[in-house]
């Protein structure tokens, strides 16, 4: 191996799962539910902006317990709901949502085996216009949420209005939101209203997320401030509502999915890999694993084939591995990991007469665009599998320097459309001063993507590099 959301209205619903045989009844609302609901309410003698964004406990026998936040033509109001549900063995049903101010009647259905409940208003004295759909709540199944509960990006969808003078003007948004598992968030998109079509709209800010996955974002720009409440589903999607004065705001956010490379796979020759995913969600997720030779074609894995479709229960855990079998074969995996499933690589290389010696390695991205590494060759000797994951040929510029911050080598290596190399820095022609020598490496690319692996090995005993990627 080279590498040696006032009104109550909120009828929360319930996710009812069905039952077997397709029945549902009031026992098969139990427990917590998210939920929201937009449209339209009269005031005087016009109609106006609604949205809500709830939450609600379900016992089972047909009452609820919780609370909304509505916003109407922009006036926030929070209050406590109870109610009660009928739901019918076709999976119909009906309920009634009461608070300090009103008590109203929706029509329910549930559809995708329970997991989402769609909503109707049929009759409120806020002469309300509104519909929407509920979600079981991430909690519901055991799921307690946190601050590291979200990370990664979102696609984010925001309509509705702002007002002015009691003049609502319509706003919608399209944006990629991103945590960082951390409670900071970046958010990068267009922002459409009557007075602003298509403008850029860049924040920042934070966020916070409680153990029953209810959250909240505050963003900061040249503009101001603005706040979000947040609802983190079952299924991951993020229920979104604008807290913030004369604004009738809402939407939601669904994971980006980011495709990951383990940029080193290789079986046979002594040589044997595992790939570990597990499902951190209160949801099953399904994702595929392709493998990929270094020419860039397929890679078949015995017992395994080019690729394997994994499917994970929450909390479960999957491997994939290739065997030491046969002469040496080597390559990488792709896949697109569904937020809240981790993973990793673990390399063994077997010796006769010598104890094998394993390595962890953690997943890579696909999407970079550069890489770098500290790299110690004093005693040591670093390899690296270096992938072109893009659909076309780029060439990946290889620069060193020492430890003072003097460079002392560069290299520009070729690679073919999803093409990989593997072998010690030292080798690549225009990096031999690496010899005796520490310091950093970095990988880059003016077009494409490179995703880069690092080992160092000391005989043959060998360990990870950790790989810095932008």
């Amino acid at each position: 191996m080279k590498l040696a959301h006032c009104g109550t209205l909120l009828l929360f619903l319930s996710l009812f799962p069905l039952h077997a045989l397709g029945q549902c009844n009031n026992a098969s609302m139990n427990g917590g539910y998210f939920y929201t609901l937009g449209g339209s309410v009269r005031n005087g003698a016009s109609n106006v902006s609604y949205s809500e964004l709830g939450q609600v406990t379900a016992d089972g026998n047909g009452n609820l317990t919780g609370q909304s936040t509505t916003s109407i033509a922009g006036a926030i109001t929070t209050l406590a709901i109870t109610g009660t549900y009928s739901f019918h063995g076709d999976c119909s049903g009906t309920a009634t949502l009461t608070n300090s101010a009103t008590s109203s009647q929706v029509t329910l259905q549930s559809i995708d085996g329970g997991s989402t409940i769609m909503m109707s208003v049929t009759s409120s004295p806020l002469t309300l216009v509104a519909q929407g759909r509920f979600y079981r709540a991430g909690s519901a199944t055991g799921l307690q949420c946190g601050t590291g509960t979200l990370s990664g990006a979102y696609g984010l969808l925001l309509s509705g209005g702002t007002y002015a003078g009691g003049v609502r003007t319509q706003y919608d948004e399209a944006s990629q939101v991103t945590f960082d598992g951390q409670g900071n968030v970046s958010v990068a998109g267009m922002v459409t209203t009557a007075t602003g079509v298509g403008t850029n709209w860049n924040a920042t800010g934070t966020y916070t997320m409680a153990a029953d996955c209810t959250g909240s974002v505050q963003l900061t720009n040249v503009n101001g401030t603005l706040n979000y409440a947040l609802a983190h589903t079952e299924g991951g999607t993020l229920l979104y509502l604008e807290t913030d004065p004369a604004t009738t705001v809402d939407g939601s956010a669904d994971a980006q999915q980011e495709e990951e490379v383990l940029p080193q796979l290789a079986f046979g020759g002594g040589w044997y890999t595992a790939l570990y995913f597990t499902n951190l969600n209160a949801g099953n997720v399904t994702f595929r694993v392709t493998f990929t030779g270094d020419d860039g074609t397929p890679m078949s894995i015995p017992g395994v084939g080019t690729s394997a479709q994994i499917m994970l229960a929450p909390l479960a855990t999957a491997i994939i591995e290739a065997p030491n079998t046969g002469g040496l074969t080597q390559g990488y995996a792709s896949f697109a990991l569904p937020v809240g499933v981790t993973g990793y690589g673990v390399f063994r290389q077997s010796v006769a007469g010598r104890a094998d010696q394993e390595a962890l390695v953690s997943f890579k991205s696909a999407t970079s665009t550069s890489a770098t590494l500290t790299y110690d060759d004093t005693a040591y000797i670093t390899s690296v599998a270096i992938v072109n994951p893009s659909s076309a040929s780029t060439t990946v510029n290889i620069t060193l320097w020492d430890n003072n911050g003097n460079q002392i080598g560069t290299a520009a290596l070729p690679l073919g459309a999803g093409a990989k190399t593997e072998n010690a820095l030292q080798n690549y022609q225009g990096l031999g001063a690496i010899m005796g020598v520490r310091g950093t490496a970095q990988f880059s690319v003016a077009s494409g993507n490179v995703s880069v692996l690092g080992l160092r090995f000391n005989g043959f005993a060998f360990t990870s590099i950790p790989v810095t990627q932008q």
